[in-house]
């Protein structure tokens, strides 16, 4: 059998992809011990198919960013990923509670209402329409916002506090909910906003989950880092 070509690092790199390879094969060789029972399997790839709405038998509609891959190959991926899972857990399981006490209000998530205008005297005037009762968020932000809460109402959320703006970030963590904030700027911005809900952050499966990937992903970088690459 013919060797496979060379992988094109410098096309991966200059696609920004070469991380995500090195990340993903990173991963395989350090989850290479974890082998599936033949139960595992079938069960790996029933969760996958219902998943990515795929037909078990006929292994069919491919997922879009599994274009290309044979049916084999997509069984492959669901038992890797069971296999990365299994990896994560042994390695990274006992660490979970700690990072989440580190981190909980950060974890923290958010819900707001936001106007964002370039004119300070035009944030004004919309806070006062708010706060007088004579205009809502909701009719405000299709006419008036410069951001994406334009098309929801003026709602935001819920979003983790760790990922916002820090100043955003600071301003809604020391408002009650449902305080109307006097208009602030944030870079080229002047905001309105009101804190609508505040969710604090349960260690669910969910979030579990997503710790382990952290911490995995910055071990990969340390890795990478070591490396010098």
């Amino acid at each position: 059998m013919a060797e496979p070509p060379a992988i094109p690092i410098d096309e991966l790199a200059g696609y920004r992809l070469w991380h995500l390879w090195r990340k993903a094969r990173f991963f395989d060789h350090e989850s290479r011990v974890f082998e599936l029972t033949p139960e595992e399997t079938e069960a790996a790839w029933a969760a996958f198919c219902e998943r990515h709405k795929i037909n078990p038998v006929s292994s069919l509609p491919v997922p879009l960013e599994y274009s290309g891959c044979k049916s084999a190959q997509l069984r492959e991926a669901a038992a890797r990923e069971v296999r990365i899972g299994k990896w994560k857990e042994k390695e990274f399981g006992p660490q979970v509670q700690t990072y989440f006490d580190r981190h909980q209000g950060q974890l923290e998530k958010l819900v707001y209402s936001l106007l964002r205008v370039q004119d300070a005297g035009k944030a004004q005037e919309l806070w006062i329409q708010i706060h007088e009762g004579e205009a809502t968020f909701a009719s405000l932000a299709p006419l008036h916002s410069g951001g994406v809460e334009k098309f929801t109402g003026g709602i935001v959320g819920p979003v983790a506090k760790g990922t916002m703006h820090p100043m955003l970030a600071e301003r809604l963590q020391s408002a009650r909910e449902g305080e109307l904030l006097k208009p602030f700027a944030i870079a080229e911005w002047h905001l309105v906003a009101r804190l609508e809900k505040r969710i604090p952050a349960v260690l669910d499966a969910q979030l579990h989950a997503a710790i382990l990937d952290e911490l995995a992903t910055k071990q990969i970088d340390e890795h990478n880092r070591s490396e010098g690459s």
